[in-house]
C-alpha cells in the first residue's frame, strides 16, 4: 500500500467526480482552501452551510447512540423509522445526515452529508495524527470515512489479487473495531443520563461530556492501539488537566 501525506490536517474532503450533480463541470469547481491550508469542499454542496447548523436542535438517542431531529431538515436515528418521504429530503447526497458524534472521543460532533466525511473530531483527528507520525506513520487510526482519506491506496500496476484483497480485509478490521470501541464508550457515557428519556438535547451531552483535547488524548490512550509518548508534553498535559475535572 502507498501512503501519500497530506500538506497539513484535512478537515474536509471535495466529493468525489460520481458525486457531483449532473450537469455540472467537475473542472468547474474551484478547491478553495482554509486558514491553515486544509483543502474545504465547496459549500454550492450543502443545503445549509455546517458552521449555520444549529447545535441545539439535535438530540442524542440513547439507545443507539446517533444523533435525531436537526434543523432545516429532520435527522432520524437508527430507532426512527426511514420512510420514502424523509429520504426524500437527503437525496443527491452520500450520507442522510447532517451531524454524527466523534468515533473516538464520543462527545464532539463531526460533519457527515458526504462519502468523504470524517469519522472522527478535529483533535481525536490531531492526536491520531501526531502519535502516527511519531511512530512512523500517516496517523495512528484510520479515521477516514473512505479508505483513501486512510492511506489505504494499492498501486494498480503491482497489486495482486491477494494484495487486494489483504488491504480490504485489514481495512474493514480497523474500522469494526473502532466502531466496537464506539459502542462500548457511547455506553458508559450515555448510562447515567438514560433515566432521564429515550434521548437528550445535543447542548446537555456536551454540557455533561464537554469536548476537549485531553478527553480525546484520554480516549486514545485508553482505545490502545499506541501508546501516547511522554515527550508528547502538551498531548500528556491536556490529558492531565482532563483527569484532573474528569467526572
Amino acid at each position: 500500500m502507498v501512503s501519500v501525506k497530506p500538506p497539513g490536517l484535512l478537515t474536509r474532503q471535495p466529493r468525489h467526480p460520481r458525486t457531483v450533480p449532473p450537469g455540472e463541470d467537475q473542472a468547474d469547481r474551484k478547491l478553495r482552501y482554509g486558514k491553515s491550508g486544509c483543502l474545504m469542499a465547496p459549500e454550492s454542496e450543502f443545503t445549509v452551510p455546517f458552521d449555520e447548523l444549529d447545535l441545539a436542535a439535535f438530540a442524542v438517542c440513547l439507545t443507539c447512540g446517533h444523533l435525531r431531529d436537526g434543523t432545516p431538515r429532520e435527522q432520524r436515528c437508527r430507532c426512527q423509522p426511514r420512510t420514502p418521504e424523509w429520504e426524500q429530503q437527503w437525496q443527491g447526497q452520500d450520507i442522510p445526515s447532517d451531524l454524527a458524534l466523534c468515533l473516538l472521543c464520543v462527545r464532539d460532533t463531526v460533519t457527515t452529508r458526504t462519502r468523504w466525511s470524517w469519522l472522527a473530531c478535529e483533535s481525536c483527528r490531531h492526536v491520531s495524527q501526531v502519535v502516527g507520525e511519531r511512530y512512523g506513520h500517516r496517523a495512528a487510526l484510520p479515521l477516514g470515512r473512505h479508505s483513501i482519506m486512510n492511506g489505504d491506496v494499492v498501486q494498480p500496476q503491482t497489486a495482486t489479487t491477494i494484495v487486494v484483497a489483504a488491504s480490504l480485509v485489514a481495512s474493514v478490521r480497523r474500522g469494526s473495531e473502532l466502531r466496537e470501541w464506539q459502542q462500548v464508550e457511547f455506553d458508559r457515557l450515555a448510562e447515567p443520563l438514560r433515566p432521564v428519556g429515550p434521548s437528550v438535547p445535543l447542548v446537555e451531552w456536551q454540557r455533561r461530556w464537554t469536548p476537549s483535547l485531553g478527553a480525546s488524548v484520554d480516549a486514545f490512550d485508553r482505545y490502545g492501539v499506541m501508546p501516547v509518548p511522554h515527550d508528547l508534553s502538551s498531548l500528556r498535559q491536556a490529558q492531565t488537566e482532563f483527569l484532573a475535572t474528569a467526572r
